[in-house]
């Protein structure tokens, strides 16, 4: 009971940033670069498809996008193959891009990627811990972190902007 009132005020507070930044969007007239934060991104320590341990706090003071998926999930698959060029740009302009198994294990991932090669970073989260902690509803998740560890975006989407989203404060 608790988890779901929980939830429903993770959703409400995430609306209520939405609307709030359309709103000074449609006063102002123009294009809100830097919608209302949806507040510090949560601390996380997983480990990746090689076993390394990778932290958030690894990327302070420099910014990360997150990506929430799962391989049994349709449309994150047809996502992968434009992420690994995507990947290619951030890495020349040196933005930091995670990917974040939800709820799987180390060898159902390698098995995925035998088919379906992920060039990017793949970290585990089999126990859902952290994609809880972000109050990731539904796949694919996109979250950018910015430098000051504050979440700029958080949808299913691509955040075209993702430039301009790890410059606001």
């Amino acid at each position: 009971m608790k988890k779901i009132l929980y939830l429903t005020a993770a959703v409400f507070l995430i609306f209520s940033c939405m609307v709030y930044a359309d709103t000074k969007e449609k006063e102002n007239g123009e294009k809100n670069a830097c919608p209302a934060l949806f507040g510090n991104a949560p601390q996380f320590s997983l480990k990746d498809i090689e076993g390394k341990e990778i932290k958030l706090s690894d990327f302070k003071d420099q910014g990360v996008i997150l990506f929430f998926w799962a391989s049994w999930c349709p449309r994150c698959r047809e996502e992968i193959p434009g992420l690994n060029r995507i990947y290619v740009l951030l890495k020349k302009k040196g933005i930091n891009f995670l990917s974040i198994d939800a709820g799987e294990t180390e060898k159902r991932i390698r098995r995925f990627m035998k088919n379906i090669p992920i060039d990017f970073p793949v970290l585990l989260d089999a126990s859902q811990k952290v994609s809880q902690s972000y109050v990731v509803m539904g796949i694919p998740t996109f979250v950018v972190v910015n430098k000051n560890g504050q979440i700029t975006f958080q949808n299913h989407f691509w955040p075209h902007n993702y430039e301009e989203l790890f410059s606001c404060e």
